[in-house]
């Protein structure tokens, strides 16, 4: 085991499998606890609301009992029961909407980070930011509400720290790249349920301090994890697939990178230099793929995202009484959950569909059957989408139980497709650049959703619709996977005829 800490590996041949799987079960773990735990909002919120954080904005009432914040007034020893009020839905919306912006906006200099300072390096800065993040929580009082914003934003930020230096783990199964990236890319959204954890200390009259004690400690095992993967990246292999069949196919177009690369040193024709510029990253990122997938991750995101804000106000607008908006908040935490058992399902439709597609064929055309085995999951994803955003039109308890089977489906599935397509469609060697610069462009449209908000206080209806017709229109990603000549012609610099 000693030679496994703090080395890297020349390819992944020189890793065991005992090695791998324990690496891939460490991405597996840290996905599950922290790379989206700040999408569980709804849970933290009714919890920071029942116990009268940023209750100075509305009309409250002190009721006896004893709070699980330890504040220095006289109410100390007291719960607050919250009566409710747009300031306070304001205040935590626009919380959640910079903590959003800013999980996804450095995602260029985490890319970066991941190709030049390496793996330990990315993952260690994430490890202390997520253990600060709970710290900073823990000194949350109700005459200090405002550590909240810190807290939240280190979290935030930790959290795709994380998640992005575990995707490049789907490398260690070469001949299962697409569904081993599929898996880690769509588990991350169990972690969303992690602060339903919270509810049940606070049922359980633990206080708020040592519940976020116990989260930064087990947050800080990352640095000690981090000893067994390798320092700089996961070994990689150029155009390998799911397929067993197309191992040959993979190793020549290795070999025709290495020849393009020859040109590139020892001086080419105009036609060599123009497939040199085909495989640049700036061709990668200003592709029409590259900007539909931007688009098709950006609505689907922002509509789960805008559905986690209004949650709050939708079951309290539905429920008859607060245990009952209990109830469906705890729902909502069991919801991300159960997503476990939907993050292999991506990864087996692109198997399955793959192997149908792929049949008789080789080379670039089964390249093109590969990434067009993503189409059915797409469409899947939009729906699923769609029909979760579309309940909040509904005042009705079952439309309640509909979204979060929704919610349930797309939530790891939406990643969970997105990522293998860019590590399919693209040079591997763009992956964790173009990944960074996808999230990032993601995160500045993300803006809107505050701006959002405010208008769906005051129009509440055309913004909502709004919000379903521009969800309606990411189907053009999936669907401009159709055309074979053109993602035949975008893979020839990658694959050979």
């Amino acid at each position: 085991m000693a030679l496994w800490l703090c080395r890297q590996p020349h390819n992944v041949e020189d890793m065991s499998l005992a090695h791998r799987i324990m690496i891939f079960l460490i991405g597996i773990s840290e996905s599950i606890l922290w790379s989206g735990c700040i999408f569980g909002w709804p849970q933290l919120v009714q919890v920071l609301k029942m116990n009268g954080i940023y209750s100075h904005l509305c009309k409250t009432t002190v009721v006896g009992g004893t709070s699980i914040f330890n504040g220095t007034s006289e109410e100390q020893h007291q719960s607050i029961e919250y009566t409710g009020c747009s300031a306070q839905d304001e205040r935590y919306a626009l919380i959640y909407t910079v903590c959003c912006v800013l999980y996804s906006t450095p995602g260029i200099f985490i890319g970066y980070s991941l190709h030049h300072f390496g793996l330990a390096a990315t993952r260690v800065a994430g490890g202390l930011m997520m253990t600060g993040g709970f710290l900073l929580l823990s000194a949350i009082t109700i005459e200090s509400p405002d550590y909240l914003w810190g807290g939240a934003i280190l979290i935030s930020v930790a959290g795709n720290t994380i998640r992005m230096a575990g995707l490049q783990f789907g490398n260690l199964f070469p001949q299962h790249c697409a569904a081993a990236m599929s898996v880690i890319s769509g588990i991350f959204s169990v972690s969303a349920a992690v602060f339903v954890l919270f509810t049940y200390g606070t049922s359980l009259g633990l206080s708020w301090q040592n519940m976020c004690y116990i989260y930064a400690f087990v947050a800080s095992l990352i640095l000690v994890a981090t000893l067994f993967v390798p320092v700089k990246h996961i070994p990689y292999k150029e155009g390998t697939v799911d397929n067993n069949d197309l191992d040959e196919e993979s190793k020549k177009k290795m070999i025709e990178q290495d020849s393009v690369k020859q040109i590139m040193i020892s001086g080419g024709k105009e036609g060599d230099t123009k497939k040199n510029k085909e495989i640049s990253l700036s061709g990668s990122l200003f592709s029409l793929s590259n900007l539909l997938n931007i688009y098709w991750l950006f609505i689907n995101l922002i509509g789960i995202t805008i559905f986690a804000t209004f949650f709050n106000s939708w079951i309290n607008r539905i429920a008859e009484n607060l245990e009952e908006a209990i109830y469906y908040s705890r729902l909502y935490g069991y919801a991300n959950i159960f997503c476990v058992f939907f993050t292999f399902l991506p990864g087996f439709l692109i198997k399955i569909i793959t192997k149908y597609l792929q049949k008789g064929l080789s080379g670039t055309r089964a390249h093109v059957a590969e990434v067009q085995a993503l189409i059915i999951p797409m469409v899947l994803v939009t729906v699923t989408c769609t029909i979760q955003f579309s309940c909040l039109l509904l005042d009705h308890s079952w439309a309640i139980y509909l979204a979060l089977i929704c919610l349930a489906i797309n939530r790891p599935a939406c990643l969970g497709v997105g990522n293998p397509f860019t590590r399919l469609r693209f040079p591997a060697d763009h992956f964790n650049r173009l990944l960074g610069i996808q999230g990032t462009l993601v995160s500045f449209f993300t803006l809107l959703q505050y701006a959002h908000f405010i208008w769906a206080q005051n129009h509440f209806y055309p913004a909502m619709i709004t919000i379903l017709a521009l969800l309606i229109m990411g189907l053009s990603h999936p669907l401009h996977l159709l055309n074979k000549t053109y993602i035949s012609n975008s893979l020839k610099h990658m694959y050979p005829s």
